[in-house]
């Protein structure tokens, strides 16, 4: 399964109990998806994260980006968290398909509640978790 293919299976599940979801569409990198209250939301597939293009969402698009979790990716975060915490819609989505895996993070909310000094350590707690790899 491909990751534009994971998001729409993961909108549909998401929606389930809800019925907000009108439509979705499937345009180049992006699963763009329209709600009933109004609300859109884009979900945007690259196996390894682009800063350019993470760069270039807007501060109230709102976006959910679908990545593999890999150290490129995790890099990404971690060196760019101020930028990412300022964007209130924004989530990430680490996917591990050998282990069936995932780690979602929203950077808004968990910058209000994550200690500054520890914020690496605890992200590369999470990594390393999504990876199979965590030290219990």
């Amino acid at each position: 399964m491909d990751l534009k293919e994971w998001a729409v299976h993961y909108i549909k599940q998401m929606d389930a109990v809800k019925g907000n979801l009108v439509s979705y569409r499937e345009e180049g990198d992006r699963v763009l998806c329209d709600y009933k209250e109004g609300r859109k939301a884009s979900f945007i597939c690259n196996e390894n994260l682009e800063l350019g293009k993470l760069k270039a969402l807007k501060d109230d698009e709102s976006a959910y980006v679908v990545c593999e979790c890999n150290e490129h990716n995790f890099k990404i975060l971690a060196d760019n968290w101020d930028l990412f915490k300022s964007k209130q819609s924004l989530a990430f989505i680490f996917l591990n398909p050998n282990i069936a895996e995932k780690w979602i993070i929203k950077p808004f909310f968990h910058a209000k509640i994550a200690d500054p000094h520890t914020l690496k350590q605890g992200l590369r707690t999470m990594y390393d978790t999504c990876m199979g790899t965590s030290k219990d």
